[in-house]
């Protein structure tokens, strides 16, 4: 019977016992840098070797996330980390950015790699791309159904890991800029400060609000808890390699809860699969631990409402009763109990007035009298100082029971993780004892004892009693399977010999363990020579000539907008099918009027996919692509498997977009190698690493609109306004012509926009304005100024274009003289409703 590995999260070195000793195949954890969880513990190098060595002596592998942007100047601190990494013997890295990929094959090709969640692998062809690049494993998009990830797996064979449980994000991963434009601390860094789990409120362009916070809930961004435990089988049966928890941030006692109730699952759903089922015990503690309320995210298709925690973004813990009685004089509410409560739990209760009250457990009376626990029916009173009412319900936030069983996992020097070994012990009379043991793998040690045997005079060694000696593996991570004991004669040795004997040799055996998976250093030569090979296009080509004349692009939504772009003199529009505002407004013909206006004008009509394409959206850009086939079209790729797509038709002018996150030399020279003939940068980066990129290759720059900062298979809209729920359709609000917008506890309205496919995007509320910035951008060597304009009205993307194209202009008619009119900056800020930024271009991020 097949059965999936368990990958349990380890943030720190408590959580990682935690993990091993209840029963993960692996874990994955984080070290000091280039990991996108900052704000765990993480491991610094020492604990990073103690921790592989720990993990490696139990049978439990370990991957180390190394999975954010890197800058270039970062890179030999990277390849240090990744030489330290793959001596120490961790089972694989786990990578976001292409260039840490390339670096990865290149310099260290004996270590695994395996492609994170942040890759945003969605579709097939991604999947393929990544694995022809050297990939083992590719962990999908949390946004996939069963059916999707059965057709990734079957059609590229390669491994997959797929999220079973933990916190979700509302945002495809490695697609959200959200915490980076609003707080500069950035996701793709590992800085991610969670606002999507913070207020916002539902309205119109206009700021109206048009559904009450007490209507649907505060926290319209805020996931629930992804929990797909009861659909193990499915899980199994569609072959997926590694089940995946959630959690490096999350306390070691949630670790060791989660882990177990996943291991004891796995392993009976092997023992028996046709009478698999969840017990209520372990779909309490799931729930008690930590949960927003549970969903089986888009698994089974999409959930629509059901996938929310509108009313909190925290725990909910479990309700325990509803408040009977409140006595204000000694600040005491009684409560009537559904569940049992203990003391040293902690509660809280969600009054109807005033939010919530919490306290932790010191005192409970029944019937007066005090007692350390009350159960399912009965009505106690518990202390509590605040507002309660009859009726309140009262919940569990913290179960003192539940987290004492967790933490003893993880505190207990006995063992619960245990390696079968075979043990024989020889002993004759004028040689020392001697103990062999050996794992399940092959790996033997011997110990001897210095004692020489000799003749016993009064009480020979007995088979039982060097039993009860060597099978003291209590506090070892070893379990005795088999013992052969021969002994030569009547032979006298001191126990305390046996005893020293026994411990060498299961050290020994620990040691051959870590060794096993310790490989050979990596001269630093080697390294040196394969770092020169993966940069020796530097020797090889020229330094890139600065462009004389910087071009204006524009990515915009329809033909209506494309016409106004080519109209105002850009020199590059980028337009696309997937129609900002519910419906695919550009029609396959209208792609040839669009190139005839682009060759009558000296300018250049690109076709821009969309950013998010599964595998049955692919079939419905399918004729545009052949049409701009037809036409000779550029195509922009937005993902990896959109760039796999039009690579393989034959494409020659392939054009890569922001959302393929390239940040560093070594991201863009993989473009390259894949194809691409220009980036547009990251608009994570700063004027200062543009110009580094830019020295060498062919780069776009986004310098004017609103910048997406997510992009969601969740629809905001059609959830909270349209009705959609797992069993029941949208009515398509978002199809009336209305413009929403989300409106923050500061009162910032955030665009809203749904695409033809039902997807949600974010902008920022402030618009980049780089109007004044474009001599720095030249003379840092962009070739490039795009205008980011797609949910833009025609007029507005004329008047933009054109106070762009004027400038430009006159900059490359006067370099030397050029300064930029504070007319044009000031018009442009007038046109926008909420401000303008420069975004990350001289700040950068966290």
């Amino acid at each position: 019977m097949f059965k999936p590995e368990l990958l349990a999260p380890a943030g720190s070195w408590d959580a990682l016992v935690a993990a091993v000793q209840n029963g993960a195949d692996a874990v994955y954890v984080g070290g000091r840098m280039f990991n996108a969880r900052q704000y765990a513990s993480n491991f610094d190098r020492e604990e990073l070797i103690r921790a592989v060595d720990y993990a490696h002596v139990r049978g439990v592998r370990v991957y180390v996330t190394v999975n954010t942007l890197i800058a270039d100047n970062e890179i030999s601190e990277l390849v240090a980390y990744l030489k330290f990494l793959y001596e120490t013997g961790v089972d694989a890295v786990i990578v976001q950015d292409l260039g840490v990929l390339r670096l990865a094959r290149s310099v260290f090709p004996e270590l695994n790699v395996h492609a994170s969640t942040q890759m945003t692998l969605h579709n097939t062809p991604g999947v393929e791309l990544v694995k022809a690049s050297g990939v083992k494993r590719v962990v999908l998009a949390r946004e996939m159904s069963l059916d999707e990830i059965k057709q990734a797996k079957q059609r590229t064979g390669v491994e997959v890991e797929v999220f079973v449980h933990g916190a979700l994000c509302i945002s495809y991963s490695g697609q959200c800029l959200m915490s980076s434009l609003i707080g500069g601390r950035s996701g793709n860094r590992g800085r991610c400060a969670q606002p999507c789990r913070l207020h916002y409120t539902l309205v119109d362009e206009r700021g109206k609000i048009l559904l009450e916070p007490e209507e649907v809930g505060k926290y319209l961004l805020s996931p629930r808890d992804l929990r797909l435990l009861h659909h193990i089988p499915e899980l199994a049966e569609a072959g997926i390699d590694a089940l995946k928890i959630e959690g490096r941030m999350k306390r070691p006692e949630y670790v060791a809860t989660v882990t177990r109730i996943y291991r004891q699952a796995l392993d009976r759903y092997a023992m028996a699969p046709y009478n698999f089922e969840i017990t209520p015990e372990e779909d309490r503690q799931l729930l008690q631990i930590f949960n927003r309320d549970f969903t089986t995210g888009y698994f089974m298709g999409p959930p629509g409402a059901d996938l929310m925690s509108y009313k909190r973004p925290n725990n909910r813990g479990i309700r325990v009763g509803r408040v009977v009685n409140y006595n204000r004089k000694k600040a005491t509410m009684s409560i009537q109990l559904d569940e049992r409560l203990n003391l040293g739990d902690g509660i809280e209760v969600w009054v109807s007035e005033g939010g919530r009250q919490g306290t932790v457990v010191d005192q409970i009376l029944l019937a007066g009298n005090p007692v350390e626990s009350g159960l399912p029916g009965q009505t106690v009173t518990v202390p509590l100082k605040g507002k309660v009412k009859p009726g309140d319900r009262v919940f569990k936030t913290h179960d003192a029971l539940l987290m004492r069983q967790a933490q003893q996992s993880f505190t207990s020097p006995k063992e619960l993780r245990k390696v079968n070994i075979a043990m024989k012990v020889r002993v004759k009379a004028g040689e020392p004892l001697r103990i062999i043991v050996e794992d399940t793998e092959g790996n033997k040690a011997v110990a001897r004892t210095e004692f020489i045997a000799e003749e016993a005079i009064n009480r020979p060694l007995t088979k039982e009693t060097i039993r009860r000696q060597v099978q003291r593996l209590g506090n070892t991570p070893f379990n005795l399977a088999t013992l052969e004991i021969k002994i030569d004669g009547n032979i006298m040795v001191p126990l305390s010999e046996i005893n020293e004997a026994r411990r060498k040799a299961l050290h020994l055996l620990e040691q051959q363990r870590i060794m096993l998976k310790r490989p050979v250093a990596i001269p630093e030569t080697l390294v040196a020579a394969r770092l020169e090979e993966a940069d020796s296009y530097r020797k090889d080509k020229e330094k890139r000539e600065q462009r004389k004349i910087m071009r204006l692009s524009a990515a915009v939504g329809n033909k209506e907008a494309a016409l106004a772009a080519f109209e105002a003199g850009v020199d590059v529009v980028y337009v696309g099918a997937d129609g900002l505002n519910g419906t695919p407004v550009l029609k396959v013909d209208d792609l040839q009027e669009l190139a005839a206006k682009a060759e009558s004008q000296g300018a250049q009509l690109v076709f821009a996919l969309p950013r998010i394409t599964k595998d049955k959206d692919l079939a419905v850009i399918a004729p545009f692509l052949q049409q701009a086939g037809k036409l000779n079209l550029g195509i922009l790729a937005t993902n990896l498997g959109t760039l796999k797509t039009v690579r393989d038709v034959g494409v020659s002018n392939i054009y890569a977009d922001y959302s393929l996150n390239a940040f560093n030399s070594q991201a863009l020279l993989w473009l390259q190698d894949n194809g691409v003939s220009q980036v547009t940068l990251s608009p994570e980066l700063t004027l200062e690493q543009i110009e580094r990129l830019a020295a060498e290759f062919n780069v776009e720059v986004v310098g004017h609109g609103a910048l997406p900062l997510m992009i969601s298979e969740h629809c905001v809209v059609g959830s909270v306004y349209g009705g959609f729920k797992e069993a029941q359709k949208c009515n398509q609000p978002c199809r009336g012509g209305e413009q929403f917008a989300l409106k923050d506890r500061l009162g910032m309205l955030f665009p809203l926009v749904t695409d033809c496919f039902c997807r949600s995007h974010i902008f920022n509320p402030k618009e980049l304005c780089l109007i004044e910035d474009l001599k720095p951008l030249y003379e840092a060597g962009v070739c490039t100024v795009r205008l980011e304009l797609r949910k833009d009205s025609p007029d507005y993307v004329k008047k933009v274009a054109g106070f762009y194209r004027q400038e430009i202009d006159k900059l490359m008619k006067n370099k030397n003289t050029y300064a930029p009119d504070p007319d044009a900056k000031e018009t442009l800020v007038a046109m926008t409703a909420q401000g303008v930024t420069k975004g990350h271009l001289y700040r950068g991020v966290l």
